[in-house]
C-alpha cells in the first residue's frame, strides 16, 4: 500500500555555540502526494471550458435524444449529429434549395465542434427555427395610379445575443428561401462582431431599379407602415442591403418617425447610415 511507504530526508548537520544539532527526519506520506495529485487530475477532468475540450465528454447530452418525432433519434458522432439536423431542415422546407445549401454547408462545418461537445447540437437545433416569421402585403400605386402590390417580409431570428439586427433586401430574387437563408447566415456573422445584436433580415419582392422616384417613396412608406410595428431601437434595427440604399432608408425612417412620433429614434438607421459615410469617405 501507498500508506506504509514512508520518504525520510535527512538534512544538513548543524552546529551552534559547539553544540551539534542531530539531522532531522523529514516524513512525508505518498498516500497524501498522491491524493493531491489525484485531485488536481480531478479537478482538470472536471472543469470544461470552450468548444475545444477533449478531456472529458459529458455523456448525459449523449443519451439526450436529438428528436422525438417517430422514437428517440439519438447520434453517436458529430457528423450523425449534422446529418440529423440536415435532414430536419429538409422535412420542414425542402421547397427552399436556397436554405437547404446554407444549413448543409453550416452543420458539415459545425460537425467537428458536435463531436466534441455534443450540447451545441441542440442549441444548433433550436437556431435553425427563426423567433418569428412575419410575411405581409405591401400596397402601393404607381405613377399611372395603378394599384400595385407585393410580399414584405422580415424574419426575426434571434435575440439571444440582443436585440434583432439585419439587412434589407429589395428585388425580385427575394423569396422566402432567399430570406430564410440570408436570416440563418446573419445568426453567426452577428455573433462575430461582438456588438450584442440578435440576427434578423427582410425585404420584399419589389424591384427599385426600373421605378421613379415617387414611386420608390411611395413603396418604402407602405413598406414601413407594416414594418413598424416590429422594429425599434430596443426590438429590431433594420439597415441596408441589396436593392435597399441610403435614399430608401430615408423613406423608410420618415414614414417610421411619423408614425411612431418617436422623433428621437435616429439610431434606428445609425448602422446603415454609418455604412454609407465609410463607403463615401465621409467622417
Amino acid at each position: 500500500m501507498l500508506s506504509s511507504h514512508l520518504i525520510r530526508t535527512p538534512t544538513k548537520m548543524m552546529s551552534l555555540k559547539g553544540k551539534t544539532i542531530l539531522p532531522t527526519v523529514v516524513v512525508r506520506s505518498l498516500s497524501s502526494t498522491a491524493t493531491a495529485t489525484t485531485s488536481n487530475k480531478q479537478n482538470l477532468l472536471t472543469h470544461e471550458e470552450g468548444v475545444h475540450q477533449t478531456m472529458k465528454v459529458s455523456k448525459s447530452w449523449r443519451t439526450k435524444p436529438l428528436f422525438r418525432r417517430q422514437g428517440d433519434v439519438r447520434f453517436k458522432t458529430g457528423m450523425e449529429a449534422s446529418d440529423l439536423l440536415i435532414r430536419e431542415a429538409k422535412r420542414r422546407d425542402s421547397h427552399e434549395t436556397e436554405y437547404i445549401d446554407t444549413v448543409t454547408s453550416t452543420m458539415r462545418t459545425l460537425s467537428p465542434i458536435f463531436d466534441r461537445n455534443p450540447k451545441y447540437a441542440f442549441a444548433a437545433k433550436t437556431l435553425m427555427e427563426p423567433e418569428r416569421f412575419i410575411q405581409f402585403r405591401v400596397a402601393w400605386i404607381d405613377d399611372l395610379g395603378v394599384n400595385r402590390l407585393n410580399r414584405g417580409y422580415r424574419v426575426q431570428y434571434s435575440s439571444a445575443l440582443g436585440p434583432y439586427s439585419g439587412s434589407l433586401h429589395f428585388g425580385p430574387n427575394v423569396t422566402t428561401s432567399i430570406i430564410h437563408s440570408i436570416g440563418f447566415d446573419t445568426i453567426f456573422s452577428n455573433a462575430l462582431t461582438g456588438r450584442g445584436h440578435g440576427a434578423a433580415v427582410g425585404g420584399s419582392d419589389f424591384n427599385p431599379i426600373d421605378k421613379s422616384e415617387s414611386e420608390l417613396q411611395r413603396f418604402c412608406q407602405s413598406y414601413m407602415t407594416e414594418l413598424a410595428k416590429y422594429v425599434g431601437v430596443d426590438q429590431d434595427i433594420p439597415w441596408m442591403g441589396q436593392g435597399v440604399g441610403p435614399e430608401e432608408m430615408g423613406y423608410m425612417y420618415g414614414q417610421y418617425k411619423r408614425i411612431t412620433g418617436r422623433s428621437g429614434q435616429g439610431d434606428l438607421l445609425l448602422p446603415g447610415l454609418q455604412k454609407v459615410r465609410s463607403l463615401k469617405g465621409e467622417s
